[in-house]
């Protein structure tokens, strides 16, 4: 088929060649310059075609324009817009790698597609005090944002770590004692709206470009790719109406579950079978521990940490083969594998008169497991992996959040190294590679671990798999 194009700015017609990619209501077409085969835009249709004839108007007189309309008989139009780079996933990771997609002195256009619920409680609530700096580089706005969230009361100073691991004395350790000073135990919800909240005031700051960047608050369908460009397809969680967006990169920033990546065949390879089953608690008053408190058992080990308003999160992780892992699953179970077991925890939880937070069904499991994509970056097909969709670590390390955060940074960086190069031709002496940074530090990770591992005094099933 091919399609007569009208440039309303030089009054001139060009002919352009068009290839159909479906039959039916929904129709894609792709349109490419017909002497010089660069991509122009690729059209979604959402009515049935009546006719064989079409008028285009171009409105820019670029090559590769920003906005190409097609009007379709009986009236329909149908625009479409190409993104530098769509981000599948608003947490931590994916915010990190659109704030550093907007840092720099030419920011890159960014779709980030977001389906968070904030009213679902989450773990993973630690963030060490180095993080201070990364969220600065971000954003100036992020620290100021946190800063005034734990003056109202939202987020805890972390007094310290205490642990009960190689012997049965208590070892503890005291944030003082740290170069950067101490962490925090984070209302993970609110932490993350205010990522997304510094993404919005980015988005802000690119209206002046061709195509704004901006948040979708849709839920991840599918991708797939078109001569050259990304075709992503969502359902907006509020109206259930389907969308598709366009780009010349794709990022999954969907946590382990790494929707995107397995969408595209990449394959989650699991180091251990590890699980973390939890609970949230509160008290009638606050219980004052501001530490990091973790104890190891015979058959996994224990985690808690205070949280804003009276709450306290307590996790157990164990393998998922493990019998204890059948008995941790009703609330009784929790209960009794932690008093039975623990006694720092169940002391702060006896003491204090903690109980299940109302209102919400505890415990719950998630996975904990150690992970990494067989690929993480696939530099031809532009995309790539951030956060734990590229590799998960084990909750002791306590390193997801921040190696998410720094992940974001660089991975954001390299893109935009990337579509300077092949927009602009700029020099590639600078880029990194993607694949040796995640080997890097999977390979710091897993010695750390297994010498952590190594210290426990216990030497069961679920140890001896991580000793070795």
């Amino acid at each position: 088929m091919k399609i007569r194009m009208f440039n309303r700015l030089t009054h001139q017609r060009a002919t352009y060649k068009a290839w159909r990619l479906e039959a039916r209501p929904g129709d894609a077409y792709i349109i490419t310059n017909r002497l010089s085969f660069v991509i122009l835009r690729i059209l979604h249709v959402t009515e049935a075609l009546t006719g064989s004839s079409w008028s285009v108007t171009r409105h820019c007189a670029q090559a590769a324009p920003a906005l190409v309309t097609v009007f379709i008989p009986g009236g329909c139009m149908a625009t479409q817009q190409v993104y530098d780079v769509i981000i599948v996933g608003g947490g931590p990771a994916g915010c990190a790698t659109a704030l550093a997609l907007h840092r720099i002195d030419s920011p890159r256009s960014v779709l980030l597609i977001d389906d968070a619920d904030p009213a679902i409680f989450k773990i993973g609530e630690s963030l060490p005090g180095i993080a201070l700096q990364t969220l600065a580089y971000l954003s100036p706005t992020l620290s100021d944002s946190l800063s005034h969230d734990i003056a109202q009361g939202d987020h805890a100073r972390c007094s310290g770590n205490a642990s009960v691991w190689s012997s049965q004395e208590l070892h503890e350790e005291y944030s003082l004692t740290r170069l950067y000073g101490s962490g925090w135990h984070l209302d993970r919800p609110l932490f993350d709206e205010s990522l997304r909240q510094a993404v919005r005031e980015g988005c802000d700051k690119s209206k002046h470009n061709s195509l704004p960047s901006r948040i979708v608050r849709e839920q991840f369908v599918s991708i797939e790719k078109h001569d050259g460009i990304w075709c992503v397809h969502t359902k907006h969680l509020d109206t259930g109406s389907t969308n598709c967006y366009y780009s010349k990169w794709a990022v999954d920033a969907t946590g382990r579950k790494a929707s995107l990546a397995r969408k595209l065949g990449a394959t989650t390879l699991k180091t251990d079978k590890l699980l973390a089953f939890y609970s949230l608690f509160v008290s009638p008053e606050d219980d004052g521990d501001r530490r990091t408190l973790i104890e190891a058992t015979e058959s996994g080990w224990w985690y808690t940490s205070s949280l804003p308003h009276n709450r306290r999160v307590v996790v157990y992780h164990t393998d998922d083969d493990d019998p204890s892992a059948k008995l941790v699953r009703t609330a009784d179970g929790f209960l009794d594998l932690l008093h039975n077991h623990t006694q720092h925890i169940s002391s702060i939880i006896t003491t204090h008169h903690h109980d299940f937070f109302p209102g919400q069904k505890f415990p719950r499991s998630t996975s904990a497991n150690s992970s990494v994509l067989d690929l993480t970056c696939d530099e031809t097909e532009h995309w790539c992996a951030v956060g734990d969709a590229a590799m998960a670590f084990d909750p002791l390390s306590s390193q997801g959040m921040i190696t998410a955060l720094n992940a974001g940074c660089f991975i954001g960086e390299e893109l935009a190294k990337r579509i300077s190069m092949e927009s602009e031709g700029a020099g590639s002496e600078e880029i990194s590679s993607i694949l040796d940074y995640y080997a890097a530090i999977t390979q710091q990770y897993e010695k750390e671990k297994k010498q952590y591992y190594r210290l426990a005094r216990f030497n069961g099933g679920f140890w001896a798999k991580r000793q070795v």
